[in-house]
């Protein structure tokens, strides 16, 4: 961009208005976005104050060991979603201790515990280093699931019509509180990287839904980098067990304990403890609040 491109850029998103195609800047401490970013109520609450939203959205990040990456996930994150002018807290869901990563116990706590703080028409369900590439891309609630990570740049921005399986649902979307009841939430089965989303996907498709996406074009994300994670070997054995079972395994058989929630300038952090990969978690505890 030249310099009459930023001035314009700049001056367009003081109106609050999209501008379109976006640059990720990677290199961004959360300190520095604190500093860019004014007008977030603690907790990263945000709403506009010349008119009244139209959509309220809780984004909901499952977390650990991404301090590198959190900076510039809050300062691409705030500006995107206050350009669409919507109503929306950011929640970053840490998971407690050294076992295996499970994203979708995470996810289901994010949602429990936002549910709480709302209300919220929808949730956005966001992986951290998955940054949408053009604010034309609206986070809105839709009648139907809607996967938002269409053309991430890991796939070289091939939309998920033209990867080896279709069915991708991974990166971030976007569901209503009824889409999350009607699934049972997240599957809970999933140590390690890999298979929760396929999951979902299945379970969406067993309860009569389908999923809802924008055009590629518009709908492009850049990954930003990260060492590689565990994987989970056993993932596709536990996804071919995944024909009723969602009825039993999700929130209705979550167990996890709030160790802590503090409200951060930009985002509200929230540590759980999940349980391990080899016995299931305590009782439902809760401490802290908003």
């Amino acid at each position: 961009m030249n310099m009459q491109q930023v001035k314009l850029a700049a001056h367009r998103w003081s109106e609050g208005h999209p501008i379109g195609r976006l640059v990720v800047e990677e290199m961004v401490t959360v300190e520095e976005a604190e500093r860019r970013l004014k007008g977030v109520e603690e907790g990263g609450f945000w709403a506009p104050m010349s008119c009244e939203a139209r959509w309220r959205v809780a984004v909901i990040v499952p977390y650990r060991d991404r301090a590198e990456q959190l900076g510039a996930f809050l300062n691409h994150m705030h500006p995107f979603l206050q350009r669409q002018q919507l109503n929306y807290s950011i929640y970053i869901v840490e998971q407690a201790g050294t076992d295996l990563f499970n994203r979708a116990r995470l996810l289901n706590v994010g949602f429990l515990k936002a549910r709480q703080e709302g209300p919220w028409d929808c949730y956005a369900f966001h992986d951290i280093d998955m940054l949408p590439l053009n604010d034309y891309h609206l986070y809105h609630c839709s009648p139907q699931p809607r996967h938002l990570a269409v053309s991430p740049s890991s796939h070289n921005y091939k939309s998920a019509h033209h990867m080896p399986y279709d069915k991708y649902f991974g990166g971030a979307c976007l569901m209503t509180e009824g889409h999350l009841r009607r699934v049972n939430g997240w599957s809970n089965a999933y140590w390690g990287w890999g298979g929760e989303d396929d999951d979902m996907w299945r379970r969406i498709r067993l309860t009569d839904m389908s999923v809802w996406r924008y055009p590629a074009h518009f709908a492009s994300y850049k990954m930003i980098t990260h060492k590689p994670q565990t994987i989970n070997p056993e993932r596709y054995k536990v996804l071919e067990r995944n024909t009723g079972r969602y009825v039993q395994d999700g929130l209705s058989n979550l167990n996890y304990t709030i160790m802590k929630t503090q409200r951060r300038p930009l985002y509200t952090h929230i540590l759980a403890d999940i349980g391990t990969s080899v016995a299931p978690a305590g009782k439902n505890k809760s401490k802290g609040g908003r």
